[in-house]
């Protein structure tokens, strides 16, 4: 079944390379003064106003909205289609399409375009969303001729450089690989690919295959397959004579090619027929994300209204009922929130919260039963008024702008809505009772069907979950995983400690390529024990390291660590437990005795790259490798997993290499090591950062 609605509209571095009044009123009484809200201030009257909406022949469609009292005007041009357009295998697309649009044109370089409208100190940017491009320009309107000219140009005659292209898909994979340390964005990629399935435009997001796929040649096709009028809206909102304003536009635009436009088919989402987890497996998380919803409504269902109440009243803000239930009463989290949204296609409703993860499985119950509640209690009067008063008497704050009111018009435009959406919004607001919220929650909130997102670390986790509804395993990319992949055999991995070889390396680190420091690791055999040692020079300080492991079982020893800040680690690992002394500043806690547990299998810092240097990688290839945090205490892991095989030039020669993404720590880290083992560290970079590490010189016994 489908579909087609026109939408009118420097962490850890591995080897430690840088490891790195009393009243009369009495307490109640004063209490009740500070926490009382004020009273509400008098309703404010929406006043919409007049706007001219004409459509050239072209079929660009032009609204201008004379608003505002100071002299700034804005121009945004939405083109339907958006992500929504992307083909499977090049998802990704039209936002690389954007981010290339304004990097160069038939008559302006990337840095002619940004001159000009720094200039005047206004701004240019162009972006894709789910339904729609969007290209938008601002000024003072003393200047708009200026950024007016700039947006016509960029739309109409961009070039799309090669070298822009590849600029941006640099950029568009380093942002990928950093949202591998973002559990909240793990968690929302897997929300969508789980709740609109894999055949859904909406369920779909980049990974490095589909960007690295994408060439300039199509990067210009699907410009020139989004980039024309017939259908567009273009929405100029600020001090404008709008007679002046439609000649100009006229001017600009009225030649610009206009044909039928191609609009997304939206199949059907899976069906859900019960609860189901989905467990995104990231070793080292000390705390656990979750995402539990479903499906909502398209964006004109007449029960829309209802629903941003019942959110509201939900988890649409501090006051709500996820916030004050799991923070305020329960301490777990420092927020929870909830959400219902509008895209063009069917929305969704979920809950969003980040929980300690000694209290998952009790986080798990809690949400289920908020949801369970709107479905089975009316909400009460005081709640009711409180989610209706907020939400009516803030729109008018929404409406202050320009800008503002041009956003609400223009969602209404682009959706198809009835204009009175937003000219009645608080009338129908107001208008939402206590049956409605109910009814609505009953017919379109499922408990019973939901999918429950949860990232977080197995170890710590899964033992709290298992047996509440089936689980499904993943690992932070999406791929999917067995339980015995999460959970693992319980037996230590057993790493080729006779892989390693005595010798020393030297390193530069690099800022933007201008070196920042330097670094020098040496490994020798003492009898029956490794010796690694590291001398780091950086801006942050020097920091020199001695770690000693075994050479028949590759089991930690000791470590001794001088770093700057007066920062000292001074450890032996004895009958299976880590004892010494850190030296801390102040500000970190200060000194303080050591004597923990050590898990079989946990490192001491710096072993991750020796353990890494002896095993057997091949394409895909994962570990989870866990040390002890010396800094905070306790255990935390990072994942390694092999994701290609690349040729890497570095000043001491050319190197076949592993390609190493390491997720899990306080930085994503990218790092290439030798093809053969030991796989020595020939490049380390710092994802989503100007940073790397460079092997400058090697010597070997």
């Amino acid at each position: 079944m489908t579909r087609n609605r026109r939408s009118n509209s420097a962490a850890l571095l591995v080897g430690a390379a840088l490891v790195v009044t009393g009243s009369a009123l009495g307490a109640e009484g004063l209490l009740a003064q500070v926490t009382a809200p004020p009273p509400p201030l008098e309703e404010r009257p929406i006043e919409f106003p007049d706007f001219r909406d004409v459509t050239l022949d072209n079929g660009l469609r032009v609204v201008i909205l004379p608003y505002g009292t100071q002299p700034v005007f804005s121009a945004n041009l939405y083109l339907p289609g958006g992500g929504a357009l992307d083909p499977a295998d090049r998802t990704g697309m039209a936002s690389m399409t954007a981010s290339v649009l304004t990097r160069g044109t038939e008559t302006r370089s990337a840095e002619e375009i940004s001159a000009a409208i720094e200039g005047v100190g206004g701004s240019l940017s162009a972006s894709a969303g789910q339904d729609f491009v969007t290209v938008s320009a601002s000024a003072l309107v003393d200047h708009m001729d200026v950024a007016l000219d700039l947006l016509q140009d960029v739309v109409m005659s961009a070039t799309f450089p090669e070298d822009e292209v590849e600029l941006t898909r640099r950029q568009t994979l380093s942002g990928l690989q950093a949202q591998l340390g973002q559990p909240q964005a793990v968690a929302q990629r897997r929300f969508n690919a789980v709740v609109y399935g894999d055949d859904h435009p909406y369920g779909r997001a980049p990974t490095p295959a589909t960007v690295e796929a994408i060439t300039r040649d199509e990067l210009v096709a699907f410009r020139d397959d989004v980039m024309h009028a017939g259908g567009a809206l273009l929405l100029i909102a600020g001090q404008v004579d709008p007679d002046a304003m439609e000649g100009r536009v006229r001017e600009l635009f009225g030649g610009w090619e206009g044909r039928d436009r191609e609009l997304p088919t939206f199949v059907a989402p899976p069906e859900r027929d019960e609860a189901v987890i989905y467990f995104v497996h990231r070793p080292g998380s000390v705390q656990s994300v979750f995402g539990v919803g479903h499906l909502g409504v398209t964006p004109d269902h007449p029960d829309y209204f209802a629903l941003t109440v019942m959110n509201r009243v939900l988890g649409g803000g501090a006051d709500a009922r996820l916030f004050q239930i799991l923070r305020e009463e329960r301490g777990w989290t420092y927020g929870a929130f909830s959400q219902i949204t509008r895209p063009a296609d069917i929305g969704v409703i979920r809950a969003i919260t980040e929980v300690r993860t000694d209290v998952s499985d009790s986080t798990f119950v809690e949400l289920l039963h908020q949801f369970d509640r709107l479905r089975e209690e009316p909400v009460p009067a005081e709640e009711l008024d409180g989610a209706r008063n907020f939400l009516a008497g803030s729109f008018p704050l929404r409406l202050e702008t320009a800008g503002q009111v041009a956003g609400q018009l223009a969602q209404s435009l682009l959706l198809g809505l009835p204009l009175e959406d937003v000219t009645r919004f608080p009338d129908r607001i107001r208008a939402v009772t206590a049956e409605d919220v109910q009814r609505a929650a009953q017919a379109h909130v499922h408990p019973d069907r939901a999918a429950i997102i949860v990232v977080g670390d197995a170890a710590d986790v899964l033992e709290q979950l298992e047996g509440r509804a089936p689980i499904r395993f993943f690992d932070v990319r999406g791929e999917p995983l067995t339980r015995e992949q999460v959970v693992g055999s319980g037996e230590p991995v057993v790493w080729e400690v006779d892989r390693l070889r005595e010798g020393s390396r030297r390193y530069d680190l690099y800022l933007q390529d201008n070196p920042l420091g330097a670094a020098e690791y040496t490994l020798t055999r003492d009898g029956d024990e490794w010796v690694s040692t590291a001398v780091i020079q950086s801006p942050a300080g020097s920091q020199e390291t001695e770690l000693r492991f075994s050479a028949v079982d590759f089991s930690p020893i000791s470590l001794s660590q001088d770093m700057a800040q007066g920062i000292q680690a001074n450890l032996t690992v004895e009958d299976g437990r880590v004892v010494g002394q850190m030296s801390l500043p102040a500000q970190m806690g200060g000194d303080r005795e050591v004597d923990e547990a050590l898990a079989p299998g946990v490192f001491l810092p710096g072993m991750e790259e020796l353990a890494l240097a002896v095993a057997d990688l091949e394409e895909g290839a994962a570990f989870t490798l866990r040390y002890l945090d010396v800094m905070q205490g306790g255990q935390r892991a990072v994942e390694a997993r092999v994701t290609g095989r690349e040729e890497i030039q570095v000043p001491v020669g050319t190197f076949d290499t592993w390609r190493v993404e390491l997720s899990g720590g306080d930085v994503p880290l990218v790092l290439y090591l030798h093809a053969e083992a030991p796989h020595v560290l020939i490049r380390q970079e710092f994802v989503g950062q100007p940073i790397r590490l460079d092997l400058t010189g090697m010597d070997q016994p």
